[in-house]
């Protein structure tokens, strides 16, 4: 148990836990009648993986018989399909449109429809604190949507005004996973963190963003700091593998 526990701290598993045990609805969308939950104590994800059917469903070359667990993790998800075209089909949260991401290698393809935007519901800040979710690995990704268009998230917002995440494109959320997940995804199970190839990349990945030609730096990953702290707080291990390059 002790090992599934550093599995989880690393951010590669997430096991079934009491508050997901009876759910009815995943990300906001109804489950399937045939979707099978796992039991309190088994595997819920295997990151980028789910282990039950879901509205995310996964297609290698025409053939579907995975299931997706995370919309911001579907960016890069055909690493684990070496040589294959991989296709996620979701839809949007609101209007439960069809979505898709198309990769291969982990390098995106093609994203329709091209007004596709990703919602990352949870900072980093809130994934091991949020009182009556401490230590809850499944949480952090609860409130992660598509939807169709820019517009229809700002309405979806205006509805929900306490809603903590940020949306990206799906080119911003590549371009950062590929740097980030790269270990994770093809090798070690380790997220590389390599600091200048974020630094020169902080733009095109969401990390910096311009308000009146003045770069800023998006506040929503400045709490990497709370997780890290709250880490070291919950005796959790990290599997980060910090370089310069």
């Amino acid at each position: 148990r002790e090992s599934l526990r550093d599995l989880e701290g690393g951010i590669i598993i997430a096991m079934q836990n009491k508050q997901h045990l009876h759910i009815k609805e995943f990300m906001g969308q109804k489950l399937p009648e045939d979707a099978i939950l796992p039991d309190l104590g088994e595997i819920f994800y295997a990151r980028p993986f789910a282990n039950f059917k879901n509205h995310h469903k996964i297609f290698v070359e025409g053939e579907q018989k995975w299931f997706g667990e995370c919309p911001v993790e579907a960016v890069t998800i055909s690493y684990f399909f070496p040589g294959k075209e991989v296709v996620l089909q979701s839809m949007c949260h609101e209007t439960h449109e069809t979505i898709e991401i198309i990769g291969k290698d982990g390098q995106l393809l093609d994203y329709k429809p091209k007004t596709l935007r990703i919602y990352w519901g949870r900072p980093f800040g809130q994934w091991l604190s949020t009182k009556g979710y401490e230590g809850d690995f499944i949480f952090p990704c609860d409130s992660n949507y598509f939807f169709h268009s820019e517009e229809i998230y700002r309405d979806w917002r205006k509805r929900n005004t306490d809603a903590a995440g940020q949306i990206f494109t799906p080119i911003e959320l590549n371009h950062l996973l590929r740097i980030f997940n790269y270990g994770h995804e093809r090798f070690d199970f380790q997220y590389h963190v390599p600091l200048l190839k974020i630094l020169l990349a902080s733009v095109s990945t969401g990390i910096i963003r311009w308000k009146m030609l003045i770069p800023i730096p998006n506040i929503f990953f400045l709490s990497i700091v709370k997780l890290l702290r709250d880490v070291h707080k919950f005796k959790y291990k990290l599997f980060f593998d910090i370089k310069a390059w």
